[in-house]
């Protein structure tokens, strides 16, 4: 992946702070560091300024936040030429030493070009030495940490952020998460949607190919008039796939007790958590106490017990700072507020049963109209605007030639080898193309992407089985995993495929999808095991895990 140029740094600050606040005094904007969904505000107990009330947290709280502020120093303050040492003895993060790969920066600098795959290797190796030149200084090994600056592809994740930040934002509320929830795609792939991994989990937030067609994101060919094919391939585009995710991320959340294992859990899937919640549980013993939630188990695990932690389960340096990062990078341009007016603000549409047309005669019917395409495209032709805010369509570059170029002048219809074709355009674009004739768009099936789009629901909206399964995640919250609230969660799962049927509404087709994931991931060995344990401990009067 390509860098922007290190001898432009602060004109990518300015470029970024016009892209984000923008330079009209009326643009609304969306200031992070004050938002009520900050971490710092909802899961003040741990990430927020002030001390806790109570013992547990404030005695993780200084190595949590020892290791917290590394990551903000990976994510703001070191760029990807940087590599900095760290004594961790004593729950502190100690700087022992910092380098900057030279020879790379100064190459950064002459071309404005990085390969950071190629950056992360040499950087590895150097790991390595520097892990055995502190050791042999009388550092213990499993004390030294070499953490890897990342603030260039920060950079570049937000300006690639800046068209869907405010739906990642309002869909974090209506969903009950925090601003970390936003933070998913830069901590994933910095936003890269092109991205595969070796475990084959695809686009910007990292989803499995089975997750993907759950949630009907599909691959498929269309056909251009010259015969040529064009790949679709939904992964591709952030308005497809991120409310899948956040379902996906809310799901873990609601299955695990608490946003921030949640989080690690999105990542690294729940067994990961339930294991760490085990071993809470029987090796944690001076933390225990009436009260103990399960955020306590996570910063355990992340301080104090994490080298047993890792020494028994999967959860290794990685997954220690998955969240960390999403907290670095939301604190990197948490001052700098978004611009609204750079949202992409379209229609996904999807062609009635039985019409078809061709994308030249969709953009014909289109010119001279007022719409409003992505920012920075008004000197864009119709076509290149149409392939911007298209990015899951293969279609080629604009060529030289006035018009659809033959390679991109796909043929519409509704549906290709069983699955649906949807495309975005502007708002407003529906109507125009009534007013030319084309009366072409199934309505039933628009989805708009606006100033409402993600709303909170309405008082009148919620129901008693809405309330009862507020109430069972708060027990979770609490240890409360057993049997009997399963067996309860499943009565309010049917409950909702009632009231889904009853009033299909967006906000019920996301309260099934979320519990219905909820159901499943309570449905293996590991969670079984660790609702064993707790219900044992309840039966001893051991604790107060697990009360309502």
């Amino acid at each position: 992946m390509q860098a922007l140029p290190w001898r432009t740094t602060s004109r990518i600050a300015l470029v970024l702070l016009i892209a984000l606040v923008g330079t009209r005094k009326t643009a609304a904007q969306i200031h992070l560091a004050s938002n009520d969904l900050h971490p710092d505000v909802l899961h003040s107990r741990f990430f927020g300024p002030e001390p806790a009330s109570d013992e547990v947290a404030n005695r993780l709280r200084a190595p949590f936040h020892a290791l917290k502020n590394i990551f903000i120093n990976r994510q703001v303050s070191d760029d990807n030429f940087t590599l900095r040492v760290y004594d961790m003895r004593n729950g502190e993060a100690v700087t022992l030493e910092v380098i900057t790969l030279a020879d790379e920066k100064d190459r950064y600098v002459e071309t404005g070009e990085a390969d950071w795959v190629r950056i992360d290797r040499k950087r590895r190796e150097y790991t390595k030495r520097l892990v055995d030149k502190w050791e042999d200084r009388g550092i213990p090994r499993k004390s030294i940490a070499v953490k890897w600056g990342r603030r260039n592809q920060v950079v570049d994740a937000r300006i690639k952020e800046a068209i869907t930040a405010e739906y990642e934002i309002r869909l974090a509320r209506l969903m009950g998460l925090s601003l970390l929830a936003a933070e998913i795609g830069n901590v994933e792939t910095f936003n890269v949607d092109s991205l595969v991994s070796a475990r084959g989990a695809r686009g910007r937030y990292q989803l499995m190919p089975y997750t993907l067609k759950q949630f009907d994101i599909n691959e498929y060919w269309l056909t251009t008039v010259s015969g040529r094919r064009v790949r679709v391939k939904e992964e591709l585009h952030p308005l497809l796939t991120m409310e899948p995710a956040f379902i996906w991320l809310k799901a873990y959340t609601n299955a695990v007790g608490h946003e921030i294992p949640g989080l690690l859990a999105y990542h690294s899937g729940p067994g990961t958590v339930f294991r760490i919640y085990r071993m809470f549980l029987r090796d944690a013993k001076h933390l225990h106490g009436p009260g103990n939630s399960v955020d306590d188990a996570f910063i355990w695990a992340l301080t104090e017990g994490y080298e047993e932690v890792a020494r028994r389960s999967r959860f290794g340096p990685y997954g220690r700072g998955y969240v960390l990062s999403a907290y670095g990078s939301l604190q990197a341009f948490e001052n700098v507020p978004f611009n609204t007016s750079q949202t992409l603000q379209v229609d996904r549409l999807q062609l009635r049963s039985g019409t078809s047309t061709t994308l030249a005669e969709l953009l014909d019917a289109l010119e001279g109209s007022r719409l409003r395409w992505a920012s920075g495209t008004e000197s864009f032709s119709l076509y290149e605007r149409f392939r911007r805010i298209n990015s899951h369509m293969g279609l080629p570059k604009e060529s030289n030639a006035q018009g659809v170029p033959a390679a991109g002048n796909v043929q519409l219809r509704s549906k290709v080898g069983g699955e649906a074709i949807r495309f975005f355009l502007p708002l407003g674009a529906v109507e125009v193309l009534k007013g030319q004739g084309l009366r072409i768009i199934d309505e039933e099936v628009t989805y708009r992407f606006g100033k409402t789009t993600y709303r909170l629901p309405d008082a009148n909206e919620l129901t008693e089985w809405d309330r009862a399964y507020a109430d069972l995640v708060n027990a979770v919250s609490r240890f409360g995993f057993s049997l009997e609230r399963r067996a309860e969660l499943r009565t309010i799962k049917n409950r909702f495929e009632q009231l889904a049927e009853e009033t299909p509404t967006n906000y019920r087709r996301r309260q099934l999808a979320v519990i219905s994931h909820h159901v499943r991931l309570w449905d293996f060995d590991g969670w079984e095991e660790l609702a064993a344990m707790v219900e044992s401990r309840s039966v001893e009067g051991a604790s107060n895990f697990g009360a309502q």
